[in-house]
Order: structure tokens, then C-alpha cells, then sequence
């Protein structure tokens, strides 16, 4: 997490909304339990979030010992909104949630302009108008994007936008009036799939995410593990092949000049003596281009780096899962018993092997996980109000 805990500065309150909405209903005692609290606090925290209806106790749950069917404790899908924006070097991806991760509507609009403030004033204008369609009116904004973040509030760098020291959640707040929290965007996607996704339950849980760069999000008891400069997670430079490529900036084989898009599209643009431009990810995954067996090498490699990042990353971290996600995992599909076969080989001899999910991706996804950044946001006011 950018800055941030589930539990530095939060009252019990938003301490217990927000485990129910990244664990999923619980019950009393298993509520009590995470938060570290005796079952008189537990009942005497949740008493008001049941009477303002952020929480509500669900029917009876049956058990097969004796003793009193369970009752569990859930956060009431109504009772917030929440709206998530991502920021590409082109186009912005907004989605109204609630708190239980279900999109309600969503949106797409072209970044015409990229200063920080046209950037600001598009992001206000796009969540008054899905409010205004919606009939639901957010109580929190979060934003995320492929960039240095820090405290949640500022922007260090985004190259892809040409900003540096960016107080991007202050001028959206100040544009909007709502509360907003601002993250990088791969850590931001992985605490949409730990808190309703695939790694939901899951911890450690693990993220690496292909694309335009090479991401990586770890949660760790329901936290996202950010590091001391918000730079937990930077893969994308990881020696992976000596006799690889080097990247836009020198470095000789890493991961980001294998298996980023624009790695792989360089690399076949050289190869088939054509221009970049006349190449995307999509052709070089057809299958006429794919017979071609330069292509085909430089998808393989793809597959091989990726492979090495996530067995690397297996190693160190011993998740109970990893999810590869983002818009070039359909190229460890195409060579995916390569992929295997390297995480495999970088597995210790004693450890047990980790489950690793291709899953298949949408930007929308990525705009999700920007609403999960709000949904701390609401919890922290609505929680201890």
C-alpha cells in the first residue's frame, strides 16, 4: 500500500467495515479475532455500523456440531458508492462500485489533454456524469496509474504524462469535494484481486501484471506490501537473459525489454525488417505471423522472462497464489509449458509449488482496483463517524 494500513490511524469501526469487505462476511468471533479484540469490544464496535446500516447480519448459517446456527456479519451492498478512475498516456477508465466490488456502471473517455489540470477537471466531470446516470452519488474517488506515488496523495513521476511532484488527490478533492486517495496502478489492481478476485483468502498473494511496463503487487494480510519510497513491486528491470535485448533506458535483458509490449514488438520489428508502427501485440499473436519462426522465438523468450520473474518472485515471497494478468499474458498462453517449466525449474527441491493463474484481462479491471483505493478512503470517514 502507498503509504497507508489497514490499521495505522483507523478507529475499530473502519478497522472492522474494512476487514468485511477484503475477507467477505464473517462471523462475530472471527471479526474479533483479526481485529485482536475481546468479543464485548467486537459486539460494541459493529452495534453502531448495524444501526446506521453500513453492516448487517446475515440469516442464519446451519452448522453440522451443535450449538447455535452462525450469524454473519456483512457490509450492506447500498450502503456506499465509490468511483475508481485509471489513467493511461491516452485514455481515461472510470467505474462507479460498491463496497462489495460489483460495477455498477462504468466509462471510457479519451485523454485529449494531459496537464494535471485538464486531467483534474476531465476526472470531476466524468464521475458527475456517472453519478448523474446512476442516480448514486460517490463517496469516495480513487485513482491509479503507472507511476510513483507517495502517501496517497502525490504523484513523484509519471513519465507517460510528463509529471513530477503532482498533488494529484488534493486537486481532485478540491475539483470534486470528495475524499481521494491516488496509488500506483498494478498495486492498486492487486488489492482488487485480493479483496474479490482470485486472491481473495489467498496470503501471501502475488500480482504480476504484463504490458507496457512490467508490474508486480504482493498482499500480505490484506495489505499491499509498498516498501519505504513506494517502489515494493519494480520488476520491470530484473536481469532475466544476459543475451536479451537491452530496454529504452540500457539495460541489457530485462524483463521489461523481453516481455513488455513494446519489448516484444521491438524485437520483431528487427527481426521481420519492418517498422514498429506496423506492429502490434494482436497481429504478432495471429496465427500467419506466428508460423514465423523468428516471431514465434521472440514470443518463447517472452514467455521464458515472464517465467523467470514469477518463479524469482515465488521464491521469495512463497505465496499461496499468483495471478499474471494484464494485456500481454496472452503471451505466456501461446508458450505457456515454457513459462511453466522455468517457474517450475526455479522452485526449491523442499517447497511445494505455488498455483499460478493466467487470467484474462480488461482495463476496466484496472479502474476497479481505483475503487478499491476509495473504498479506504470511505471507511475511514464512514467507520468512526
Amino acid at each position: 500500500m502507498d503509504g497507508g494500513g489497514h490499521g495505522g490511524g483507523r478507529g475499530l469501526g473502519a478497522r472492522a467495515l474494512l476487514s468485511l469487505i477484503s475477507t467477505g462476511p464473517m462471523s462475530r468471533g472471527d471479526l474479533g479475532e483479526r481485529l485482536g479484540l475481546s468479543p464485548a469490544t467486537t459486539t460494541r464496535t459493529v452495534r453502531p455500523l448495524i444501526e446506521v446500516g453500513l453492516i448487517e447480519e446475515q440469516p442464519p448459517v446451519e452448522t453440522s456440531g451443535p450449538g447455535r446456527p452462525t450469524r454473519l456479519l456483512a457490509v450492506v451492498a447500498d450502503s456506499a458508492t465509490v468511483a475508481g478512475i485509471k489513467l493511461t498516456a491516452d485514455r481515461l477508465y472510470a467505474v462507479l462500485t460498491d463496497p462489495l466490488g460489483e460495477v455498477l456502471i462504468g466509462d471510457t473517455l479519451p485523454l485529449n489533454r494531459t496537464d494535471a489540470g485538464s486531467v483534474t477537471s476531465l476526472i470531476a466531470s466524468v464521475v458527475a456524469r456517472l453519478a448523474e446516470r446512476s442516480g448514486r452519488r460517490p463517496d469516495a474517488i480513487g485513482i491509479s496509474l503507472g507511476a510513483a506515488v507517495v502517501g496517497r496523495r502525490t504523484v513523484v513521476v509519471a513519465s507517460f504524462l510528463g509529471w513530477r511532484d503532482v498533488p494529484l488527490a488534493a486537486m481532485v478533492a478540491e475539483a470534486t469535494g470528495l475524499p481521494c486517495a491516488v496509488a500506483n496502478d498494478v498495486r492498486a489492481f492487486a488489492y482488487a484481486e485480493a479483496w474479490f478476485g482470485a486472491g481473495r483468502g489467498k496470503d501471501p498473494f502475488a500480482l504480476v501484471t504484463l504490458g507496457a511496463g512490467i508490474g508486480c503487487g504482493i498482499v500480505v494480510g490484506g495489505e499491499i506490501v509498498s516498501g519505504a519510497r513506494g517502489a515494493a513491486g519494480s520488476v520491470g528491470h530484473l536481469p532475466v537473459d544476459s543475451s536479451g535485448p537491452s530496454c529504452e533506458i540500457g539495460h541489457p535483458g530485462c524483463a521489461r525489454a523481453l516481455a513488455s509490449t513494446a519489448g516484444i514488438v521491438r524485437a520483431a520489428a528487427v527481426h521481420l525488417g519492418c517498422e514498429e508502427k506496423d506492429l502490434s501485440l494482436e497481429r504478432l499473436l495471429s496465427p500467419d505471423l506466428r508460423q514465423d519462426a523468428g516471431v514465434d522465438d521472440v514470443l518463447r523468450r517472452a514467455a521464458l522472462a515472464v517465467g523467470r520473474v514469477v518463479g524469482t518472485l515465488i521464491a521469495y515471497v512463497d505465496p499461496e497464489l499468483v495471478v499474471v494478468s494484464g494485456e500481454g499474458v496472452a503471451v505466456v498462453e501461446t508458450h505457456r509449458e515454457t513459462f511453466e517449466k522455468e517457474v517450475e525449474g526455479l522452485r526449491h527441491w523442499a517447497a511445494a509449488a505455488v498455483p499460478v493463474l493466467l487470467r484474462p484481462f480488461e482495463f476496466d479491471e484496472w479502474a476497479r482496483g481505483a475503487a478499491a483505493l476509495a473504498l479506504e478512503q470511505w471507511t475511514t470517514v464512514a467507520g468512526d463517524r
